[in-house]
């Protein structure tokens, strides 16, 4: 019942995105402030994830093998810890995480914005929307978490032991918070654009977004590396792990963004470098989506080996 709710909140979800697209488009020229219609739409939005998500999680600690996704990565005897960190172990449930990251970021960054011009806020909705369609199809078209099977096995295969490790649980909420978050400073940074919003008042308001992303993302791959450097060895070298290097990628880029950010906040300068490494450090995430489940990378915790999957993101990035 749970995988049967949280697959119908998918669908429904994807029903409200394309209401809050078709809304916020109507309440672009109509009034001088954001539509009160859109933020509850993007609030409802928010919980039909969050249902889902917290179906695959009942799933998973309910031991429902009826689930392809709980059957292929739980086990009866698994304990409590490590049933729900199963959740997002595995391709299918951590791009559902990774769904509802994004609808929690917009969700938040409207109620945070409400100083700012309305027609910026619109644009980034627009552009995070289009994104989160993107995530949603994704989802629903080759990465369904809510696939049944049939006849259902009375036990599941297990999750890879290699997996079983706390700081490896913790690791990928707290790097897709960072990951996620170049999505809004993407999108802002557009919006900005497009509104000839690029201010002192736009900085000071954008170099939050830059910080919390910045603040997850670097505890993300500290967590990864410990993991990668007493569960693997190689020699005492985590950074041998593609994986670990790839989340480095917009660490980097997002490291030089937060400088020149704090730079336009003061005298107004810098403003194509901000904006071309806003988009550069959303790129770089999404490339490192590509090649860990595309099957490019080999190592111990690439997603998937899915060509089709890999196809479909290198698509979406390109777009």
């Amino acid at each position: 019942m749970s995988s049967l709710i949280g697959y119908y909140s998918l669908i429904f979800g994807v029903g409200v995105s394309i209401l809050v697209i078709f809304f916020s488009i109507k309440n672009f020229n109509d009034t001088q402030k954001l539509d009160t219609k859109v933020i509850s739409l993007v609030f409802l939005q928010l919980l039909f994830v969050i249902i889902s998500f917290s179906g695959l999680i009942l799933s998973f600690v309910n031991s429902d093998f009826s689930n392809e996704t709980v059957f292929n990565h739980s086990h009866t005897t698994k304990p409590l810890f490590y049933k729900i960190s199963g959740t997002w172990g595995n391709h299918e449930g951590s791009l559902l995480l990774w769904l509802l990251v994004l609808t929690l970021f917009i969700f938040v960054f409207l109620l945070r914005s409400k100083n700012q011009p309305k027609r910026y806020k619109i644009l980034t909705l627009l552009f995070q929307q289009i994104i989160i369609v993107g995530f949603f199809i994704f989802l629903i078209q080759t990465s369904n978490p809510f696939n049944h099977v049939f006849p259902v096995p009375k036990e599941g295969l297990g999750l890879n032991p290699i997996l079983q490790d706390p700081a490896l649980a913790i690791h990928p909420p707290i790097l897709y918070l960072g990951y996620v978050g170049t999505s809004i400073i993407f999108s802002s940074a557009l919006a900005a654009v497009c509104s000839n919003n690029i201010t002192k008042m736009w900085a000071s308001h954008i170099k939050k977004w830059v910080l919390v992303s910045w603040i997850f993302l670097t505890l993300g791959i500290l967590l990864g590396s410990i993991w990668a450097y007493y569960e693997l060895g190689w020699g005492g070298f985590w950074f041998w792990d593609p994986v670990e290097n790839v989340s480095l990628m917009p660490w980097f880029a997002l490291t030089t963004l937060l400088h020149c950010v704090l730079v336009l906040e003061k005298k107004l300068i810098l403003t194509s470098w901000v904006v071309v490494l806003s988009i550069a450090t959303f790129t770089l995430s999404m490339c490192g989506t590509f090649l860990v489940r595309s099957g490019i990378l080999n190592s111990v915790h690439t997603f998937a080996n899915d060509p089709e999957r890999g196809l479909y993101i290198l698509i979406f990035l390109l777009f």
